[in-house]
């Protein structure tokens, strides 16, 4: 039972009106005991005159026959109102139209040694690969408002490095506090892939994703990155995957000294393991291709949540409680007015 389509008048503008507890509406046959109440007590009898005539004066008994009657309805009115505050009425004036569903993404970070390369240039610096790859993850977090977000540094080793969560402020400060070499300098792309798996595979959120980032390929680690891939897939878990860095040689300073690798991007790993999962794999060999490839997944995800809008409601039952206690208060009251039954 629902009211989805009621509009109610509110000062002059509409609303939509539903009631989040609609069963509790069954009760409204209870709003009739007042009057079977009323009836019942006036059949048991009261004091017999032969005339009402020096009780009522001439021309008021229908006016005081009425009123008298307020005592009846009030409680009517009341049952009813109570039955309404339970089934909780709530208005919907559509300012949080377009809220929907977060997601739970896990972002996988390589961390390796290769991250000191120079390749990618920001205002005509050339910071390390990983310092240019923080500011770009951190405007990916800031558009996820929705979204419970968590955080997997891989080198040699893979952990955990933020659980997933909603509190994007505390996120961005463990995000600030990762730094080259903190999980070792090898590449272990598959056991980074199984703990961003193993974090997100007791989620019950609908939309599960992980976006994994290195600029090597596999060389460290127990798990295989395919056999990984395959545990994301069984446990309907979305994986874009990303390689940074220029071709070719780039340049590398370590502890002041300046050294030459070459590229070594295992780009058929990266691809099979987004086409096993249903996501895509993307290369970013500068800083405007890294900045797009967010936008392109931050774009993605955001399609696949498109489908019936939420919003939140306002309960409406502390304003009906309200009126039901003033009404109440008012049948005392008269009650114990000019209005009361004659004693028995």
């Amino acid at each position: 039972m629902g009211f989805s389509d009621l509009w109610v008048p509110v000062g002059g503008l509409f609303y939509k009106a539903q009631f989040a507890s609609p069963d509790f509406l069954w009760l409204t046959p209870l709003c009739f005991l007042p009057i079977i109440y009323d009836r019942f007590a006036r059949r048991r009898g009261g004091v017999g005159v032969a005339s009402v005539e020096w009780v009522l004066p001439a021309g008021q008994s229908a006016r005081i026959s009425i009123m008298a009657r307020f005592g009846v309805m009030a409680r009517l009115l009341a049952i009813f109102l109570i039955v309404i505050a339970l089934a909780r009425p709530q208005i919907h004036d559509g300012k949080d139209a377009g809220r929907r569903e977060g997601i739970d993404i896990m972002l996988a970070i390589d961390t390796s040694g290769s991250m000191r390369a120079r390749d990618f240039e920001v205002g005509g610096q050339r910071p390390d690969r990983l310092e240019v790859i923080k500011s770009v993850i951190s405007d990916f977090i800031a558009a996820r408002g929705n979204d419970r977000v968590g955080m997997v540094v891989f080198g040699s080793e893979a952990y955990t490095q933020a659980p997933l969560t909603l509190d994007h402020e505390v996120l961005q400060k463990f995000l600030d506090h990762v730094s080259i070499g903190m999980a070792g300098d090898g590449t272990a792309i598959g056991d980074g892939l199984a703990t961003a798996v193993r974090r997100l595979k007791d989620s019950h959120e609908k939309g599960r994703v992980i976006v994994l980032l290195t600029d090597g390929a596999n060389n460290a680690g127990r798990i295989d990155p395919v056999a990984a891939a395959q545990a994301a897939k069984a446990f309907n878990i979305r994986v874009h995957t990303i390689g940074v860095g220029s071709e070719g040689v780039v340049p590398i300073v370590q502890d002041g000294r300046v050294f030459h690798i070459k590229a070594d991007i295992d780009e058929k790993s990266l691809r099979a393991i987004a086409d096993a999962t249903g996501g895509i794999y993307r290369r970013a060999t500068d800083t405007d291709a890294l900045v797009g490839v967010y936008k392109e997944i931050d774009k993605l995800e955001k399609k696949k949540l498109e489908g019936p809008e939420k919003s939140t409601g306002r309960d409406v039952f502390p304003a009906i409680l309200a009126l039901v206690m003033a009404l109440l208060t008012a049948e005392l009251i008269w009650r114990g007015s000019r209005f009361r039954r004659l004693p028995v």
